[in-house]
């Protein structure tokens, strides 16, 4: 009876070792799909951006249209295996002329957040894996008194700045491009409006693409320098907006 019992017992206690060091496969973050990074890649965009200056009886609003390509070119390797990738980007009036290479900026990717390098300030675009809801501080490798030269008057662009994912997986029309169901992402990297200054910068990706879409929108009240806000509540920013800028950026093209 006792020979039995051991027996069983030993049985039993196998079994539940056996249980206990089973190893799940590590799940695949399919959410990264929306940060691709492939050298060789390029996403064509048409851009129109307004530039506010201050000036006498009213701003002055310079306004510029033009198409941008934003392509990875190369890639860097560090002594950690970190890579960073290289994006070049250039510009023309329209389809007519050749691209001319403007700047070079950089991006990368961990398992953990997407980051990217503009004008040597680098954002965090996003962080992984990505669900519906998720808030991550977009400026935390920036200084949020960094001053910003825009047109011929400085801003400080950067303070406050919270993002979310607004959606997931959705379906969409981007310019010309209908997107399925489970193919798009919109996020919102920071939204403020507070009669002195407006922030809001609202950007949609798509899975292997990557950006499509994006609203930057960083304004300042001339009110600020009167230092009498009540002429400019309720004031469409167009009329109060005494530097800053708006700009709209609409993929045209992709490979």
């Amino acid at each position: 009876m006792n020979r039995r019992f051991f027996t069983l017992a030993f049985a039993f206690i196998f079994l539940a070792a056996c249980v206990e060091d089973k190893i799940e496969d590590p799940t695949v973050d399919q959410s990264k799909e929306y940060f691709p990074l492939v050298v060789g890649q390029y996403v064509d965009y048409q851009v129109d951006s307004i530039v506010f200056d201050d000036a006498p009886g009213g701003n002055k609003m310079d306004t510029v249209r033009f198409q941008l390509r934003e392509e990875i070119s190369s890639i860097l390797v560090s002594n950690g295996d970190d890579t960073t990738y290289y994006i070049h980007r250039s510009r023309r009036n329209d389809e007519l002329q050749s691209w001319k290479l403007t700047d070079v900026w950089t991006t990368a990717r961990s398992e953990f957040e997407a980051s990217r390098t503009e004008e040597n300030l680098k954002f965090r675009k996003m962080t992984f894996p990505l669900k519906d809801g998720k808030k991550w501080i977009a400026t935390s490798y920036i200084n949020p008194y960094t001053n910003v030269l825009i047109g011929t008057e400085h801003v400080q662009p950067y303070q406050d700045w919270e993002a979310s994912v607004e959606a997931i997986d959705v379906q969409d029309v981007i310019g010309d491009f209908i997107f399925a169901p489970g193919q798009v992402m919109h996020i919102r990297q920071t939204d403020t409006d507070d009669t002195a200054m407006k922030r809001y910068v609202f950007e949609k990706y798509v899975r292997h693409i990557g950006l499509v879409q994006k609203t930057d929108t960083i304004l300042d009240s001339r009110c600020i320098e009167i230092g009498d806000f009540g002429p400019c509540i309720g004031r469409p920013w167009l009329e109060n907006a005494s530097k800053g800028y708006i700009l709209s950026q609409v993929m045209i093209g992709h490979n």
